[in-house]
């Protein structure tokens, strides 16, 4: 399930606008007035997010950043998409 997870595309919700504050990113849904906050590790994947559509692009440059393994990373990143899916702030394409 996470790698597939990883793999799949993730949009973001249109109604989403999103800052980035000192190294830290705040999402806002417009419509449903939901703030959300990522701190630095959760701001690099929705960088990748963004930048790639796949969560999979950031994986190696975080585990060498990161004192973590591959299995907690992966785990960690696919509970983020999961987050931000279940409050409508990104949509996770088949």
């Amino acid at each position: 399930m996470i790698a597939s997870l990883l793999d799949r595309r993730i949009v973001v919700n249109p109604d989403v606008v999103f800052r980035d504050i000192e190294g830290e990113t705040v999402l806002l849904h417009l419509e449903r007035g939901i703030y959300f906050g990522l701190d630095a590790v959760g701001t690099r994947v929705w960088d990748a997010l963004v930048e790639h559509g796949r969560a999979r692009p950031a994986v190696a440059p975080l585990l060498a950043e990161f004192e973590v393994t591959a299995a907690v990373l992966e785990d960690d990143i696919a509970r983020l998409i999961d987050a931000l899916a279940n409050n409508d702030l990104v949509k996770i394409e088949p």
